[in-house]
């Protein structure tokens, strides 16, 4: 019997939780900007999309969809049934396990890539400890948000 990956997902709620919950992690970076020297990820973004002139004159508009877009897109990694399920009930727990599992997976991808070429990778290798570290809080403030919003079928 095959059934469809999608058909135990609850595709309003992810897109609903994800939009909110990369919306938190968006608006956390630009208000704690340089909170105790950490965040403001986002203008490093922003100078990666200028410097090849991608967007010309709509770069935050470009940056705001994308980031949201890969909120949701990436918080299907959560709700997968088999991982939502596998993950412990609490879902601040759930939350805080999965952002801690995904930033670790950005590390590796990023250390992979950037290791054999990749300009905005490599780039992102190179960054201060108080970049990962501010990282690493925004992937937390997405993933306990989204797990706390997602509401299962």
């Amino acid at each position: 019997m095959n059934k469809s990956i999608l058909e135990d997902i609850n595709l309003l709620s992810l897109t609903i939780a994800g939009f909110v919950a990369g919306y938190l992690m968006f608006i956390t970076d630009l208000a704690l900007s340089g909170f105790l020297g950490l965040f403001g990820t986002y203008d490093i973004y922003k100078s990666w999309i200028t410097s090849q002139n991608l967007f010309q004159g709509f770069e935050d508009i470009a940056i705001f969809l994308g980031h949201q877009i890969n909120a949701i897109i990436f918080g299907f990694f959560l709700v997968y049934p088999k991982i939502w399920k596998f993950l412990p009930q609490n879902r601040l727990i759930k939350g805080f396990i999965f952002a801690t599992i995904w930033h670790l997976l950005v590390l590796v991808v990023s250390f992979i890539f950037g290791t054999l070429g990749s300009i905005w990778l490599k780039d992102l290798l190179k960054m201060g400890l108080n970049f990962h570290i501010s990282l690493y809080l925004l992937h937390l403030v997405w993933g306990v948000s989204l797990a706390l919003i997602y509401q299962e079928k």
